[in-house]
């Protein structure tokens, strides 16, 4: 993959987290910013940390 598509792809990670944020927003007390803001705040499990370890 290169540098341009892994930019294209991080961009529309971001652009469909802030639709869900903005969707899920309609049906609460919150802005899609809060709601957006609190996902940020969640700890990211580390993915190398579910591999088998090198013998």
């Amino acid at each position: 993959m290169s540098d341009a598509e892994f930019e294209a792809f991080e961009d529309a990670v971001g652009d469909l987290g802030d639709r869900v944020s903005e969707f899920l927003a309609e049906g609460s007390d919150l802005s899609a910013e809060e709601i957006n803001d609190d996902v940020e705040d969640l700890p990211v499990p580390d993915p190398l940390d579910d591999r088998a370890a090198d013998k």
